[in-house]
């Protein structure tokens, strides 16, 4: 670079947009999977897969890693999903040989989310416009 030239580092491009933006989805991210997981152990009651409430209490949500969200039945929190959670679901071996063919409560929640209600538009909106305003 020939001495005297002045490079100015300020502006949209260099105020850090693209991490806050980043931490604007990612706290977007977070708070969806919260709300997921909220609306799968909604489902859990008595004559509906609720028995004890262990499962209902293993169903969580949360980030776990950048840009990546997870609603789980006990792996977040205890490493492991519960071991009958997936016969619950309906997604278990189990489940094709049984009468049984699960509730079907994470695929209802995820088609819920793929049509991106207004709730999740809202948490989306308020993340963003606190980051970047």
């Amino acid at each position: 670079m020939p001495s005297g030239v002045k490079v100015e580092t300020q502006g949209n491009f260099f105020d850090h947009r693209n991490e806050r933006f980043a931490k604007a989805l990612n706290d977007s991210i977070l708070d969806i999977s919260v709300l997921g997981a909220y609306r799968v152990a909604r489902q859990l009651k008595r004559g509906h897969g609720f028995r004890t409430g262990y499962l209902k209490g293993s169903i969580n949500g949360g980030l776990v890693k950048n840009f990546h969200g997870q609603i789980d039945a006990g792996a977040l929190m205890k490493g492991r999903n519960v071991v009958y959670a997936s016969w619950i679901e309906g997604v278990s071996s189990r489940n094709a040989t049984s009468v049984f063919k699960g509730y079907k409560m994470f695929w209802k929640v995820f088609q819920w989310l793929r049509k991106q209600p207004q709730e999740v538009k809202d948490i989306m909106k308020f993340h963003v416009s606190k980051e970047l305003n």
